[in-house]
């Protein structure tokens, strides 16, 4: 059950289900806790999960506020600081994975294993936008349910279930959430790339992209061949949202992964 969580001075919406080693769930550009609906009792009956709307997003506060990557780098130290946990894990989905790899860097002490899932922040800068991201941009001018089915077809390259599209057309109707998507947006475009950062991720990491994203195409993958303990897998019949379009498959390799012992 979701429940609100102040963590420096942003109400934060959460949920968090099981017991056992703490793992959090980051969400991707314009997501929230919903977008892990078919992960989230699997993955809780080994671990405890914890979900979030990361602010700017769901039902998280959203304050008109520069949402740059440093400061949900920060955040999310204090968000884990703030439930009280030594050591976390962390699965982040596109821009939540891209703020994984942010702080598996700046705070190796706090991060146990990093599960990234076509993540953002290791596209060269001549990558100004892929044409699926354009189109996934209009969901923040929707002017109807169907309009934002439209808009999310764009991510998954499938048809998207209507009650998912009604939550993300009313999300976006609340004050300041098409602003705080955008700046999220520019936010990460604009961050230090990753490319040259990644040797220091220490952490183990498990990769998991889909052959057919066309929001973020897996030739991407390079910069991460080249990381220690990563372990690569490319899921054919698959696009951006791995946990989405393939969640039996999704969520027995990252339980599994999560379960090993070092």
């Amino acid at each position: 059950m979701a429940q609100n969580l102040v963590v420096d001075g942003f109400r934060i919406r959460m949920a968090e289900r099981g017991k056992g080693s703490p793992v959090i769930l980051l969400h991707g550009l314009g997501g929230s806790v919903e977008s892990w609906s078919n992960n989230f009792d699997f993955l809780s009956r080994s671990a405890r999960v914890i979900a979030l709307d990361l602010p700017g997003f769901g039902q998280s506060d959203k304050p008109r506020i520069s949402y740059a990557m440093s400061f949900y780098r920060d955040f999310l130290v204090k968000f884990i600081e703030r439930l009280g946990l030594a050591k976390t894990s962390m699965v982040g989905s596109s821009l939540g994975g891209h703020i994984a790899c942010e702080v598996a860097i700046a705070r190796p002490d706090i991060v146990d294993k990093l599960v990234l899932v076509s993540p953002a922040g290791a596209l060269p800068r001549s990558f100004k936008a892929s044409p699926a991201l354009k189109r996934y941009i209009k969901v923040t001018s929707a002017r109807s349910i169907e309009e934002t089915k439209q808009a999310l077809f764009a991510v998954d390259r499938k048809p998207v279930d209507k009650a998912y599209a009604r939550i993300v057309f009313e999300r976006f109707s609340e004050p300041g959430a098409k602003e705080a998507f955008l700046s999220a947006l520019k936010g990460s475009a604009a961050a230090p790339r990753l490319q040259g950062r990644l040797n220091r991720i220490g952490s183990p990491t498990l990769l998991i992209w889909g052959k057919e994203d066309i929001m973020i195409p897996v030739r991407y993958v390079e910069p991460f061949l080249r990381m220690k303990n990563c372990r690569i897998v490319m899921l054919e019949n698959c696009g951006h949202r791995p946990h989405a379009e393939r969640p039996v498959l999704f969520n027995k390799l990252v339980s599994g992964f999560l379960a090993e012992v070092a």
